[in-house]
């Protein structure tokens, strides 16, 4: 920054453009509106429109449709109330309305936890083991897996994109404004370019797996529950901390691999199960992160995975009776943990250990490993 910059060079920021094209006279430019970079958020978070599975012979043809993430027969339909659900509404617009905070809405099943990342055929065919009765098999374990994997993908991959929206977030400021807010959207693209690099690479590692039938690369766990859960959840995220609060890896380490897993919570027959996946390259993070959780007291393990489900995934959906009888605190609460799987706060090291608040008991029955 010491250099002066020629009007056609490159900009100090990194955006590929020419200096006069990008940051000079920034300052001096009207500040960004909320609303423009909304709309741009907004347009970009519908994401692609193409199925995610791969053929051997190539890229599938057929028509995508908005698929259910969530089971819409197997889970929406047993915990709605006259054919709804809340879930969180991700409306920037309504975000800012509520001062940051994230809030929950009804919607009707055949909305909830949808997203065009699969064609009819393949939605219909590819899922049918896991849109009945859980029984588990280790197919079914992957073909959950799979799914919060590829919906995950589906999200992330625009992400990249949104990041870049923020490079117009500084102006109006003053240039020590400027280089902080440019430093951050290149950090924050730096590490969503590795996120979607190991998301593809663990999609490959699934794809194989169906492709061939083969599942010994895949391991699972499962945890029984004797009532219906009332939430419903199709999960994907990197473990840091668990439910003891000791660390299992370092997401800011960038020169090693980030390691993932996949949680699925759905009502069964009789009662309900959560179910884990995670490639074995990624076993010495994910099973002592499942193994910390089947420490919890059976009476609190319900407590535990709500938390995990506040803590660390947007793609759930609550039954309304439930989510209406809560405390108003306790929802409080619910939303507050919310936040910690944006960038908004600092990571909380002790987040998943269960604390004095009750959620939920579904009667834990017992686990199971494949």
């Amino acid at each position: 920054m010491n250099t002066k910059i020629g009007r056609n060079d490159p900009c100090w920021c990194g955006s590929g453009k020419k200096y006069k094209k990008c940051h000079l006279n920034r300052a001096d430019q009207p500040p960004a509106k909320y609303h423009e970079l909304a709309s741009g958020l907004l347009d970009l978070r519908r994401g692609e429109r193409k199925c995610l599975y791969r053929l051997p012979s190539g890229p599938c043809t057929g028509k995508v449709i908005k698929a259910h993430s969530i089971s819409r027969s197997a889970a929406l339909s047993k915990i709605a109330r006259s054919g709804h659900v809340y879930q969180p509404d991700g409306n920037p617009f309504e975000i800012q309305k509520r001062s940051g905070n994230i809030a929950h809405k009804l919607v009707g099943i055949g909305d909830a936890s949808t997203f065009t990342g699969f064609c009819s055929a393949h939605d219909a065919t590819l899922f049918r083991p896991i849109d009945s009765n859980i029984v588990p098999t280790r197919e079914q374990l992957l073909l959950l897996h799979y799914r919060s994997l590829c919906r995950e993908l589906y999200v992330k991959r625009p992400t990249i994109e949104t990041n870049q929206l923020l490079r117009n977030a500084d102006s109006g400021k003053p240039l020590p404004m400027q280089r902080y807010v440019q430093s951050l959207v290149a950090a924050r693209d730096h590490g969503l370019q590795l996120a979607v690099q190991e998301l593809e690479s663990d999609k490959s590692v699934g794809d194989n797996a169906i492709l061939n039938q083969d599942y010994s690369n895949f391991i699972g766990c499962t945890l029984r529950f004797g009532k219906t859960p009332t939430l419903a959840c199709a999960g994907f995220t990197n473990p840091v901390y668990d439910f003891s609060g000791r660390q299992l890896q370092d997401l800011l380490d960038l020169d090693k691999p980030a390691f993932n897993i996949s949680f699925t919570l759905l009502p069964t027959d009789n009662g309900g199960i959560l179910a884990f996946g995670w490639s074995a390259s990624g076993d010495h993070v994910c099973r002592p992160f499942v193994s910390s959780l089947l420490s919890v007291p059976d009476d609190r393990k319900s407590d535990a995975v709500v938390q995990l489900i506040f803590d660390c995934c947007e793609n759930h959906v609550v039954q309304p009776d439930w989510w209406e009888g809560l405390p108003d605190q306790t929802k409080l609460d619910l939303q507050q943990r919310f936040l910690n799987w944006t960038d908004i706060r600092p990571v909380n090291t002790t987040a998943l250990i269960p604390g004095v608040i009750r959620y939920a008991d579904w009667g834990f029955e017992g686990d199971s490993w494949v």
